[in-house]
């Protein structure tokens, strides 16, 4: 094999000649990140239905066609006349005459430190292109080795070389179906989907490896009908149980004629030394650019803790058993609140979600409206904030007909009382249709007029919105509504806050969202530090019932806290935080620790555990003054008796001498001492307990 070599920002490709085939990408200081791997892309390329599964790629074994490489030093060009196929054609089949031109271009950033990649499809053939993987990263390796390996992205993280595996167990299920014969799929756009928010990942370990994201924001581009934000871009992870190497693709698809063009836009690749957060700078920079808030988030979505959330009713109080929580009840629960550190509540339940909305759309059951005032204002009275949920997205039945909607295609009845508890067909009042058309002018003067009730007669200017969705004629009617309502409402009530469920734009829902209130929790959805350590303004919730230890990892984490406490056979924050004494604990901890450190949760910027160089008993997790240099670590131990952390500050902070104190979540000093750039502090404590490590 001959191969020809091109180094791009210290990042080299080395290249099969003959193919184009990626053998090797490497940068200083780092083992190679692929090691024999194939082309940058991959077509599906079919004639149904005999040819349904014809490919186009570079080192596929018909109609070969090696590549003409062309260097100007600054961009490379791969370009194919015509991409071979997987399978063979028949002589007298013509669909495939033509062939697919395919140019892939690799550019080098202004940053000096990444890689732009595109690909330009020009199909000359008969036959469409209808998916293409581009960029196709095939044959890559661990930089460490496999149990250290790392997909990181923004909302979680993996290790695919152990956990697609194949094992007999495996090997029993639907081969389709499996994870370690078929790989994953990762969708993009939102916090809805999964771990893949934002179209960034990181593969690699702590010793180093590459970062990767789609340079595009908003809308499209290549959803037709422009209905997400980057919900059609899809990540496939897949693992070759025969070779060990993985492969890591970006997937859309598409709708490519004959004489028709594609072109993917440029994803930028940045190589590294280090964990993902050395490779992360170029996406946060980029996001950073198209983040345009309303509203700068107030002083009070960075400081809190979070926030406790009550489910009222579901709508039924004719039942005088349908409720968990009375507006008489009210004042207990803030009492129970104050006690341990929140000060902010979430209600749902409180009221019809009617439109338009007025005062009858309080229960009349439990006093209307004044009994709801006086109440509201009592808990006013002790320093919490009343947060009302609205839902005006979806049309329900008993309002839809205003909107001259008949079709209930939706349901979100959910109570105890019914079988099924959820979406029981016969429960109509909570059948609902989705508004997909936001172009209705008399629901958007519904909504203005409702959100200014909320908060004009009501009281409550902060407002957590349910669905946070748009429009599917690629409007931003939502966006900017909530707009104008947060500008017209912070010169009114500066400092309000406004929190909503984030679905599946995220790159909308930062322009105005202080935090989340999404059903997520651990230890399913638990690593959004890359999320924190990039995005400092929208931060994403986390759902707690009672579990100590996920208190401890959502406080160490900076998330917002959403505590509800359920009884068993109940609603969703059923009962009071002290019915849970260990649980109450552990929130009351956190409350004082988070006051007592507050300049790193506010200040701060999040380093997750990209400081601890190696493996430890411990769930570590760091914060960096940018302007000091001070850091404070926070270790949760998952093991009794004495711990040694090993630290590397390099990437962080040029100085080099550092005092550091450790204490215990009773503020007793457990060990003091010095370290410079990089060293050790060992302690003693026991586990399942954080233990606060100040460096200065």
């Amino acid at each position: 094999m001959e191969t020809v070599k091109y180094t791009l920002n210290n990042t080299t490709f080395t290249f099969d000649r003959d193919t184009g085939a990626l053998e090797s990408l490497d940068f200083p200081g780092v083992s190679s990140m692929v090691s024999g791997g194939k082309g940058l892309f991959d077509l599906a390329w079919p004639v149904h239905t005999d040819y349904d599964i014809q490919r186009a790629n570079p080192t596929a074994p018909y109609r070969k066609c090696a590549p003409r490489f062309d260097f100007d030093g600054t961009t490379l060009t791969l370009t194919y006349d015509a991409v071979p196929a997987t399978m063979p054609i028949p002589d007298g089949m013509t669909e495939f005459d033509g062939g697919v031109k395919a140019t892939v271009y690799l550019r080098a950033c202004e940053d000096g430190k990444s890689v732009a990649m595109r690909i330009h499809i020009v199909n000359n053939s008969n036959a469409k292109v209808e998916q293409v993987l581009f960029p196709d990263i095939n044959g890559i390796v661990p930089t460490m080795d496999e149990d250290h390996a790392r997909l990181t992205m923004m909302g979680g993280s993996c290790n695919p070389f152990t956990e697609l595996r194949s094992t007999p167990q495996s090997r029993e299920t639907f081969f389709a179906w499996t994870e370690s014969c078929a790989g994953r799929m990762y969708e993009a756009g939102g916090f809805q989907q999964g771990p893949y928010i934002g179209r960034w990942y990181d593969m690699g370990s702590r010793k180093g490896g590459f970062s990767m994201y789609r340079r595009h924001w908003g809308w499209g581009p290549d959803d037709p009908e422009k209905k997400h934000m980057g919900n059609s871009e899809n990540l496939w992870v897949k693992l070759d149980n025969r070779t060990k190497k993985l492969r890591i693709a970006a997937l859309r698809y598409t709708d490519v004629e004959k004489g028709g063009e594609y072109d993917s836009g440029e994803y930028v690749l940045t190589a590294h030394k280090g964990t993902w957060i050395e490779g992360v700078g170029a996406y946060k920079e980029y996001a950073l650019s198209n983040i345009h808030r309303v509203v700068d988030v107030p002083q009070r979505a960075k400081e809190m803790l979070g926030f406790r959330t009550i489910f009222m009713s579901n709508g039924y109080p004719k039942d005088p058993t349908d409720y968990c929580w009375k507006y008489d009840d009210m004042p207990k629960i803030a009492e129970d609140m104050v006690e341990h550190g929140l000060y902010d509540m979430n209600v749902w339940g409180q009221f019809w979600y009617f439109l338009p909305f007025s005062k009858d759309l309080f229960y009349p059951e439990w006093g209307g409206f004044d009994n709801w005032k006086k109440n509201a204002d009592t808990v006013r009275s002790m320093g919490v904030t009343i947060t009302p949920l609205v839902s005006w997205i979806s049309a329900w039945s008993e309002t839809a007909e205003r909107y001259g909607i008949h079709e209930r295609s939706g349901s979100w009845a959910e109570t105890p009382k019914s079988i099924p508890m959820f979406k029981a067909k016969y429960c109509q009042r909570w059948s609902c249709y989705q508004h997909h058309d936001h172009d209705l002018p008399q629901w958007q003067q519904d909504i203005r007029e409702g959100l200014r009730f909320i908060r004009d007669v009501c009281g409550c200017p902060d407002i957590c919105w349910d669905q946070y969705v748009l429009g599917d004629n690629n409007n931003e009617i939502i966006h900017d509504i909530i707009n104008e309502y947060r500008e017209e409402t912070e010169k009114m009530y500066p400092g309000s806050l406004f929190s909503s469920e984030c679905t599946l734009w995220y790159e909308s829902d930062v322009d105005n969202t202080d935090f989340t209130w999404n059903w997520l929790y651990w230890p399913g959805r638990g690593d959004f530090r890359p999320y924190m350590h990039i995005i400092r303004t929208l931060r994403p919730n986390m759902n707690v019932d009672s579990t100590p230890s996920y208190v401890k990892f959502i406080f160490m984490d900076n998330l917002m806290m959403n505590v509800y406490p359920t009884r068993p056979e109940d609603y969703n924050g059923s009962a009071l935080i002290s019915e849970y004494p260990e649980f109450s604990k552990a929130v009351k901890t956190c409350a004082r620790l988070r006051k007592e450190y507050l300049s790193y949760f506010v200040d701060g910027l999040m380093i997750s555990d990209c400081a601890v160089d190696g493996d430890v008993p411990c769930r570590v997790t760091g914060y960096l003054k940018e302007d000091t240099k001070d850091m404070l670590m926070i270790a949760y131990k998952h093991t009794d008796g004495e711990v040694t952390l090993p630290f590397n500050f390099d990437y962080f902070t040029d100085r080099q001498d550092y005092t550091y104190t450790v204490k215990d979540e009773e503020d007793c000093v457990l060990a003091e001492g010095k370290i410079g750039r990089s060293g050790e502090i060992t302690f003693s404590g026991n586990k399942d307990m954080l233990y606060m490590i100040e460096i200065k």
